[in-house]
């Protein structure tokens, strides 16, 4: 497999590595608590069909990954077991999370889920990665990247007006 990523060694390992990085960010942007271990799967089922696809499939490995990744998180919704002793820490209200973090959890829910989608995964990526990964969801959704970008900031301007209302419900409601 890290021959497919990259015929050099040493560059494939920080592939892998940016690559399971960049799928844990986004199992946990859907709400995974166990995303290192939906990534791992990911990695295992590629490596499955792997024989199959490696001489036949064009582009960006990664892109490969994430689709796989994108199954697995339709295959959790649909078996989402909802864990009914403790709530992993970073999900619970105690755990010092600003009124911010809060107002964006909630608004992100409010989206409908091909916004909430589209906007999450515009942002997992990061530096050059993240300017591929825009092309091919501009490639993906048969728009122009400058379409792309005129959504994500569309859906973002609404975001930040939904969480500068909730932040202040918050403060008059608690007297701030």
């Amino acid at each position: 497999m890290l021959h497919w990523l990259d015929p050099d060694a040493d560059k494939a390992g920080r592939r892998y590595e940016e690559i399971r990085a960049n799928l844990i960010r986004l199992f946990v942007s859907k709400g995974f608590s166990d995303s290192e271990h939906k990534a791992d799967e990911a990695f295992d089922r590629v490596m499955k069909r792997l024989p199959e696809i490696r001489s036949g499939y064009v582009g960006n490995p990664a892109r490969y990954f994430v689709g796989v990744a994108r199954n697995l998180i339709l295959e959790g919704r649909r078996n989402k077991e909802v864990a009914t002793d403790v709530l992993p820490e970073c999900l619970t209200p105690e755990s010092g999370k600003s009124d911010a973090a809060e107002c964006l959890l909630k608004c992100l829910k409010s989206l409908p889920p091909d916004k909430r989608e589209l906007i999450l995964d515009y942002h997992v990526y990061q530096g050059h990665a993240k300017i591929v990964n825009h092309r091919e969801m501009a490639e993906e959704l048969r728009i122009t990247e400058g379409a792309l970008r005129t959504r994500a900031h569309h859906i973002r301007t609404s975001l930040e007006q939904c969480v500068r209302d909730c932040i202040d419900y918050h403060r008059n409601k608690s007297g701030v």
